[in-house]
This record gives structure tokens, C-alpha cells and sequence, in this order.
């Protein structure tokens, strides 16, 4: 397993990643029809409602001391695991 510092840096750049990514997406989506942007506006939301958990969750694995952080690996595994789903399932409906 990673050391503290390798799993932080690890989940910036992923959460970098993909924060790029929604930027992309929301690109995408305003050269949509206004069907579409209707109809995604709720996933749109929820994707970034996810990104703001996750960047969340890594400031608090960024402030853990060294005997909470493991404990505190299992959340930001969860809300990073949502997050993915969220931008996944955003980039299916364009």
C-alpha cells in the first residue's frame, strides 16, 4: 500500500483528471440542443456535487494525522468510486 503522501498526490491527480474531464463535458454540453441540456441539468449537478465531496474528503485526508489517515482511506475510496460513476454515466448521455 501506498504511503500517506503517494495517496494523496495519487487522488489530486485524479480528481485533476477528471475535473478536466466535467470541463469537457460542460463544453460538450453547451454546443447541445436545449432538450439535451435540460435533460442532463440534474446529472450535471450530481457530478459536481461528487467532485466537491471528493475534493472534500481528500482536504480531509490532506488535514488526517498519520494514525487516522488509513481510517479515513475507505471514505475517500467510497465518494471517489461515486464520483467516477457520475462523470462515466455523464459522458453515456452526450
Amino acid at each position: 500500500m501506498a504511503n500517506r503522501e503517494e495517496y494523496i498526490e495519487k487522488m489530486k491527480a485524479q480528481l485533476d483528471e477528471w475535473n478536466a474531464d466535467l470541463g469537457k463535458l460542460e463544453a460538450k454540453l453547451a454546443d447541445a440542443s436545449d432538450a439535451t441540456k435540460e435533460r442532463l441539468a440534474p446529472y450535471v449537478e450530481n457530478v459536481r456535487e461528487a467532485r466537491d465531496a471528493a475534493a472534500k474528503k481528500l482536504g480531509e485526508l490532506k488535514n488526517s494525522g498519520e494514525a487516522s489517515w488509513e481510517s479515513l482511506q475507505g471514505e475517500v475510496e467510497h465518494v471517489w468510486k461515486t464520483f467516477k460513476q457520475s462523470v462515466n454515466y455523464f459522458k453515456s448521455q452526450l
